[in-house]
């Protein structure tokens, strides 16, 4: 980040410092980098495939890929060791899926992303916390994090017992339920010329090989943002996107007890339960 002063060892310090809380979102899932060699203000390349000189202490796992319609050798990161070698490749955002090599169409989570493009950002805030009230009223727990860049993403528990295709159609609805309630703020119009100044609640990020940029990822934006674990306590007119950077996060981190989003891989909710109560409110 030259604007900052910023260096790829500023980048790999402020992994190691994150890395209890930042490895547990990356262990057993296919990664996939963006990697900026000359920095952000250079050209970058996205690479799903490990390269054949990867370190032997790196986990690769080969997997379909179909959006690349062949088989890819994937990084998974298990440990700070292979962290800090991806940090060093210059890979500046981490995505990772949703789901884990063992239970690959199994996903952890489903996830609505609030894009605003052009919205108000007190719009995007007003629709997580009604996604939240929904959550709260049929009794499943929501969890969010900032993207790092300009909107929120609310993420749901599903414990692997659902598919890719299960978790979009869910999330589809609730994203639906969510525009009935603000349809002067809210849109699943994916054309962005087409949202009237809507915030758009993208739900089609469930699927298989659909990637999400890691919680504690840093982002190759001015500023060096990362993408921020939060507490719904903290979702309201104060939330400032840009007071969540390299520089900053750790310090929360070791203010913080807990992650707040930690639960979301953990949790093994009733979703017959959550279903039923769902179909009484549509």
């Amino acid at each position: 980040w030259p604007a900052e002063g910023y260096t790829k060892g500023d980048l790999i310090e402020y992994y190691r410092a994150v890395s209890d809380w930042l490895l547990p979102y990356l262990e057993d899932r296919p990664l996939v980098l963006t990697r900026f060699p000359d920095g952000i203000e250079g050209k970058s390349f996205f690479q799903k495939d490990a390269p054949a000189y990867a370190h032997d202490y790196v986990r690769i796992e080969r997997m379909w890929s179909a959006a690349s319609e062949r088989e890819l050798n994937y990084f998974v990161c298990d440990s700070l060791a292979s962290l800090l070698y991806i940090a060093n490749m210059g890979a500046i955002p981490l995505h990772i899926w949703g789901s884990r090599v063992a239970t690959l169409e199994q996903p952890d989570w489903c996830i609505l992303d609030l894009d605003p493009k052009d919205a108000p950002f007190a719009n995007v805030v007003k629709i997580a916390r009604t996604i939240h009230r929904l959550a709260e009223e049929i009794e499943w727990p929501a969890f969010i994090k900032t993207s790092g860049s300009t909107g929120l993403h609310v993420l749901l528990p599903l414990g692997r017992v659902c598919t890719y295709e299960q978790a979009r159609t869910l999330a589809g609805l609730l994203a639906r339920m969510i525009v009935q309630q603000l349809p002067d703020i809210a849109t699943v119009t994916r054309n962005p010329a087409k949202r009237d100044g809507r915030v758009y609640i993208d739900y089609v990020q469930n699927g298989h090989g659909r990637l999400l940029v890691a919680p504690f990822s840093a982002r190759p934006l001015p500023g060096a943002p990362v993408s921020m674990p939060l507490k719904w306590s903290e979702v309201g007119p104060r939330l400032r996107l840009s007071d969540y950077t390299i520089k900053t996060a750790p310090k929360r981190r070791a203010l913080l007890k807990d992650d707040p989003l930690a639960q979301v891989i953990e949790l093994q909710p009733d979703l017959t339960a959550i279903l039923e109560r769902l179909q009484r409110k549509v």
